[in-house]
């Protein structure tokens, strides 16, 4: 029985009658969009501007133009995180930027 209590709460099994939280090295519950609980506005719009570099050749001009100025509305946000998460979030935004303002450019110059 202690065995199967055990394994029970390593696993985040729920116990009857009890809530339980994420066990150690699994991540905490995703909320109704998929995201992580507790999940920054920020990380989230960065997560959602960046996850389209995929498809920048596919996205529509106007389409680009927002993502470029909502990439660098983001821009003060990531400024303000410490300075290990700045450096890695920063050069992140940056390749996403320039990448949605690279097609565009190649669009207008065909």
């Amino acid at each position: 029985m202690a065995l199967l209590l055990c394994a029970a709460a390593w696993t985040g099994a729920a116990w009857p009658g009890r809530a339980t939280a994420a066990a150690p090295g699994r991540p905490a519950a995703a909320s109704p969009e998929g995201k992580p609980a507790g999940t920054p506005a920020w990380r989230a719009e960065f997560d959602d501007v960046c996850g389209r570099t995929q498809d920048a050749m596919a996205i529509p001009s106007d389409e680009l133009k927002r993502l470029v100025a909502r990439a660098d509305a983001l821009l003060p946000a990531v400024e303000r995180l410490e300075p290990t998460q700045r450096k890695v979030f920063l050069r992140r935004l940056q390749a996403c930027r320039n990448l949605f303002q690279f097609v565009l450019d190649t669009r207008e110059g065909a």
